[in-house]
Protein backbone atom coordinates (compact mmCIF):
# COMPACT_ATOMS: atom_id res chain seq x y z
CA UNK A 1 0.00 0.00 0.00
CA UNK A 2 1.42 3.35 -1.06
CA UNK A 3 0.79 6.25 1.32
CA UNK A 4 1.30 9.93 0.57
CA UNK A 5 1.56 11.94 3.80
CA UNK A 6 1.99 15.67 4.31
CA UNK A 7 2.41 17.98 7.26
CA UNK A 8 1.92 21.74 7.14
CA UNK A 9 0.87 22.20 10.76
CA UNK A 10 3.80 24.40 11.76
CA UNK A 11 6.69 26.36 10.24
CA UNK A 12 8.40 23.54 8.30
CA UNK A 13 6.52 21.67 5.60
CA UNK A 14 7.11 18.02 4.80
CA UNK A 15 5.83 15.38 2.43
CA UNK A 16 6.62 11.67 2.24
CA UNK A 17 5.69 8.55 0.33
CA UNK A 18 5.76 5.19 2.11
CA UNK A 19 5.00 1.69 0.91
CA UNK A 20 4.56 -1.43 3.04
CA UNK A 21 6.57 -0.10 5.97
CA UNK A 22 9.33 1.52 3.91
CA UNK A 23 9.80 5.28 3.45
CA UNK A 24 10.44 5.66 -0.28
CA UNK A 25 11.08 9.39 -0.17
CA UNK A 26 10.68 12.39 2.11
CA UNK A 27 11.05 16.10 1.52
CA UNK A 28 11.33 18.60 4.40
CA UNK A 29 11.74 22.30 3.89
CA UNK A 30 11.94 25.30 6.20
CA UNK A 31 11.91 28.56 4.32
CA UNK A 32 10.06 31.85 4.22
CA UNK A 33 7.64 30.77 1.53
CA UNK A 34 4.04 30.03 2.45
CA UNK A 35 2.92 26.41 2.66
CA UNK A 36 0.54 27.12 -0.20
CA UNK A 37 3.62 27.86 -2.34
CA UNK A 38 5.64 24.87 -1.14
CA UNK A 39 3.45 21.84 -0.67
CA UNK A 40 2.31 21.17 -4.24
CA UNK A 41 5.86 21.62 -5.54
CA UNK A 42 7.13 19.18 -2.91
CA UNK A 43 4.53 16.56 -3.76
CA UNK A 44 5.15 16.90 -7.49
CA UNK A 45 8.90 16.43 -6.96
CA UNK A 46 8.37 13.40 -4.75
CA UNK A 47 6.10 11.68 -7.22
CA UNK A 48 8.33 12.59 -10.15
CA UNK A 49 11.47 11.28 -8.42
CA UNK A 50 9.67 8.02 -7.65
CA UNK A 51 8.02 7.78 -11.09
CA UNK A 52 4.69 7.50 -9.29
CA UNK A 53 1.38 8.93 -10.44
CA UNK A 54 -1.04 10.43 -7.95
CA UNK A 55 -3.51 7.69 -8.93
CA UNK A 56 -0.96 5.09 -7.77
CA UNK A 57 -1.36 6.32 -4.19
CA UNK A 58 -3.61 4.04 -2.14
CA UNK A 59 -4.03 6.22 0.94
CA UNK A 60 -3.55 9.88 1.78
CA UNK A 61 -2.58 11.14 5.23
CA UNK A 62 -2.33 14.58 6.80
CA UNK A 63 -1.90 16.18 10.20
CA UNK A 64 -5.20 17.66 11.35
CA UNK A 65 -4.07 19.58 14.40
CA UNK A 66 -3.42 21.13 16.70
CA UNK A 67 -1.19 23.60 14.92
CA UNK A 68 -1.25 26.68 12.73
CA UNK A 69 -4.82 27.47 11.65
CA UNK A 70 -3.72 28.45 8.15
CA UNK A 71 -1.22 25.61 7.83
CA UNK A 72 -3.77 22.98 8.84
CA UNK A 73 -6.32 24.26 6.36
CA UNK A 74 -3.77 24.17 3.54
CA UNK A 75 -2.65 20.62 4.31
CA UNK A 76 -6.14 19.25 4.78
CA UNK A 77 -7.49 20.96 1.67
CA UNK A 78 -4.59 19.56 -0.37
CA UNK A 79 -5.09 15.99 0.81
CA UNK A 80 -8.85 16.17 0.44
CA UNK A 81 -8.42 17.35 -3.16
CA UNK A 82 -5.99 14.52 -3.94
CA UNK A 83 -8.23 11.89 -2.35
CA UNK A 84 -11.34 13.16 -4.11
CA UNK A 85 -9.62 13.21 -7.48
CA UNK A 86 -8.10 9.75 -7.02
CA UNK A 87 -11.15 8.21 -5.34
CA UNK A 88 -9.10 7.06 -2.35
CA UNK A 89 -9.40 7.15 1.44
CA UNK A 90 -7.68 9.47 3.91
CA UNK A 91 -6.34 9.29 7.44
CA UNK A 92 -6.23 12.35 9.67
CA UNK A 93 -3.35 12.22 12.15
CA UNK A 94 -3.21 14.17 15.40
CA UNK A 95 -0.14 16.40 15.22
CA UNK A 96 0.86 15.69 18.82
CA UNK A 97 0.67 11.94 18.15
CA UNK A 98 2.82 12.35 15.05
CA UNK A 99 5.50 14.16 17.07
CA UNK A 100 5.43 11.49 19.78
CA UNK A 101 5.56 8.64 17.28
CA UNK A 102 9.16 9.58 16.47
CA UNK A 103 9.93 7.84 19.78
CA UNK A 104 7.76 4.75 19.49
CA UNK A 105 9.11 1.98 21.70
CA UNK A 106 11.60 4.22 23.51
CA UNK A 107 10.44 3.10 26.96
CA UNK A 108 9.92 6.64 28.22
CA UNK A 109 6.92 8.87 28.69
CA UNK A 110 6.83 11.08 25.60
CA UNK A 111 5.50 14.60 26.10
CA UNK A 112 4.66 16.37 22.85
CA UNK A 113 4.72 20.13 23.02
CA UNK A 114 3.97 22.29 20.00
CA UNK A 115 4.41 26.05 19.93
CA UNK A 116 0.99 27.67 20.42
CA UNK A 117 2.36 31.23 20.56
CA UNK A 118 1.59 33.66 23.41
CA UNK A 119 4.11 31.70 25.52
CA UNK A 120 1.84 28.65 25.46
CA UNK A 121 2.12 25.15 24.01
CA UNK A 122 -0.25 22.53 22.72
CA UNK A 123 0.60 19.49 24.81
CA UNK A 124 -0.19 15.81 25.27
CA UNK A 125 1.64 12.87 26.82
CA UNK A 126 1.95 9.28 25.67
CA UNK A 127 3.37 5.93 26.68
CA UNK A 128 4.08 3.10 24.27
CA UNK A 129 3.30 -0.58 24.38
CA UNK A 130 5.40 -1.59 21.40
CA UNK A 131 4.05 0.61 18.63
CA UNK A 132 0.70 1.13 20.35
CA UNK A 133 0.29 4.62 21.79
CA UNK A 134 -1.49 5.13 25.08
CA UNK A 135 -2.49 8.72 25.77
CA UNK A 136 -1.92 9.61 29.42
CA UNK A 137 -2.63 13.33 29.10
CA UNK A 138 -5.34 14.62 26.80
CA UNK A 139 -4.36 17.34 24.29
CA UNK A 140 -4.57 20.75 25.92
CA UNK A 141 -3.24 24.30 25.82
CA UNK A 142 -0.84 25.02 28.67
CA UNK A 143 2.29 26.96 29.52
CA UNK A 144 5.64 25.20 29.62
CA UNK A 145 5.85 25.52 33.40
CA UNK A 146 2.66 23.49 33.81
CA UNK A 147 3.97 20.71 31.56
CA UNK A 148 7.27 20.40 33.39
CA UNK A 149 5.58 20.59 36.79
CA UNK A 150 3.22 17.77 35.80
CA UNK A 151 5.70 15.41 34.15
CA UNK A 152 9.10 16.47 35.44
CA UNK A 153 12.25 15.02 33.91
CA UNK A 154 12.56 11.44 35.20
CA UNK A 155 12.13 8.87 32.41
CA UNK A 156 10.51 11.53 30.22
CA UNK A 157 11.46 12.91 26.82
CA UNK A 158 10.04 16.13 25.44
CA UNK A 159 9.52 16.48 21.71
CA UNK A 160 7.84 18.81 19.24
CA UNK A 161 8.78 22.29 18.06
CA UNK A 162 7.90 23.62 21.50
CA UNK A 163 11.16 22.07 22.72
CA UNK A 164 13.03 24.39 20.36
CA UNK A 165 11.32 27.54 21.58
CA UNK A 166 11.52 26.53 25.26
CA UNK A 167 14.85 24.68 25.14
CA UNK A 168 16.52 26.91 27.73
CA UNK A 169 13.76 26.43 30.30
CA UNK A 170 13.64 22.67 29.71
CA UNK A 171 17.41 22.29 30.04
CA UNK A 172 17.47 24.37 33.22
CA UNK A 173 14.97 21.91 34.72
CA UNK A 174 16.93 18.84 33.69
CA UNK A 175 14.54 17.73 30.96
CA UNK A 176 15.65 15.50 28.11
CA UNK A 177 14.71 17.07 24.77
CA UNK A 178 14.52 15.42 21.37
CA UNK A 179 17.49 16.04 19.06
CA UNK A 180 16.97 18.36 16.10
CA UNK A 181 16.30 15.50 13.66
CA UNK A 182 13.39 14.27 15.80
CA UNK A 183 12.13 17.44 17.45
CA UNK A 184 9.52 18.29 14.84
CA UNK A 185 6.68 16.50 13.10
CA UNK A 186 7.84 14.59 10.04
CA UNK A 187 5.66 13.42 7.17
CA UNK A 188 7.37 10.03 7.43
CA UNK A 189 5.99 9.64 10.97
CA UNK A 190 2.57 10.74 9.72
CA UNK A 191 2.74 8.03 7.05
CA UNK A 192 3.77 5.36 9.57
CA UNK A 193 0.96 6.30 11.95
CA UNK A 194 -1.55 6.43 9.09
CA UNK A 195 -0.62 2.88 8.07
CA UNK A 196 -1.34 1.63 11.60
CA UNK A 197 -4.60 3.56 11.80
CA UNK A 198 -5.69 2.24 8.40
CA UNK A 199 -5.03 -1.33 9.55
CA UNK A 200 -7.33 -0.64 12.50
CA UNK A 201 -10.10 0.69 10.27
CA UNK A 202 -9.22 4.36 10.62
CA UNK A 203 -9.28 5.29 6.92
CA UNK A 204 -12.11 7.68 6.05
CA UNK A 205 -13.73 9.48 3.15
CA UNK A 206 -12.04 12.79 2.35
CA UNK A 207 -15.06 14.77 3.55
CA UNK A 208 -14.57 13.50 7.10
CA UNK A 209 -11.07 14.92 7.45
CA UNK A 210 -11.45 18.17 9.38
CA UNK A 211 -9.10 20.34 11.49
CA UNK A 212 -8.77 19.76 15.23
CA UNK A 213 -8.48 23.09 17.02
CA UNK A 214 -7.77 23.32 20.74
CA UNK A 215 -8.63 27.00 20.92
CA UNK A 216 -10.21 29.74 18.87
CA UNK A 217 -8.21 31.56 16.22
CA UNK A 218 -6.71 34.97 16.95
CA UNK A 219 -9.25 36.57 14.62
CA UNK A 220 -12.12 34.95 16.53
CA UNK A 221 -10.70 36.05 19.89
CA UNK A 222 -10.20 39.61 18.69
CA UNK A 223 -13.74 39.70 17.31
CA UNK A 224 -15.19 38.44 20.58
CA UNK A 225 -13.22 41.01 22.58
CA UNK A 226 -14.36 43.75 20.24
CA UNK A 227 -17.98 42.59 20.56
CA UNK A 228 -17.78 42.51 24.36
CA UNK A 229 -16.46 46.08 24.42
CA UNK A 230 -19.20 47.21 22.06
CA UNK A 231 -21.91 45.63 24.23
CA UNK A 232 -20.58 47.35 27.32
Amino acid sequence: MKILAIDTSSFPASAAVAEDGIILAEYVIRNKKKHSQNIMVMVERLLDDLSVDINDIDLFAVTVGPGSFTGLRIGISTVRAFAQAAGKKCVGVNTLEAAAFNFAGCGKTVVSILDALRNEVFAAAYEFDGLNMNMIMDPCVADIEECVEKYGSENVIYTGDGTIKHSQYLKEHGCLCAPCNLSEVRASSVAALAALKAEQGGAEDYGNIIPMYLRKSQAEREYENKTKKTVK
